[in-house]
């Protein structure tokens, strides 16, 4: 109100500025009692078990090159990131895969994968580094693997 009254901005205004963001959890991680946020490590190394500890949550498999949603992306883009944005949603009509690190079966772009027939693998150790943008992969939204080619 006295920006507006005055055209000043008020003495404090600086203390009221949100703080700088902290680094981001990690893709794995549990809240202790007391909501302590403890870094949940995954039992089997990446790439153990299952090929990547993801979890299939749009069946189907898709193959194609990874991208990382920046600029026209491949005709067979397979999009690899870290969260499930929302935001993201406009490209899943031109997508044969979508990867992530995090996530669920309930994510927003989960459901949309689902209703767009793109298969989905969640959970997935590392992938934006795993599989950096060029790499061709093969996802099977049923079992939760991702496998780049050749391996």
């Amino acid at each position: 109100m006295t920006a507006l009254e005055t055209g000043e901005l008020p003495e404090d205004f600086a203390e009221r500025l949100p703080r700088a963001a902290s680094a981001p959890l990690p893709d794995r991680f549990r809240l202790a009692e007391g909501g302590v946020v403890v870094a949940d490590r995954a039992t089997e190394p990446s790439g153990a078990g299952d090929g990547n500890g993801g979890r299939g949550v749009s069946g189907g498999r898709g193959m194609g090159t990874v991208w990382d949603g920046e600029g026209s992306g491949p005709p067979d883009a397979v999009l690899v990131v870290r969260t499930l944005d929302p935001a993201l949603a406009p490209l899943l009509p031109r997508v044969t895969g979508l990867v992530a690190q995090t996530g669920s079966p309930l994510s927003h772009l989960a459901v949309l994968a689902r209703e767009f027939g793109v298969p989905a693998v969640v959970g997935v150790d590392d992938a934006v580094c795993r599989f950096p943008p060029g790499t061709r992969v093969t996802v099977d939204g049923g079992t939760g693997d991702v496998r780049a080619e050749g391996s």
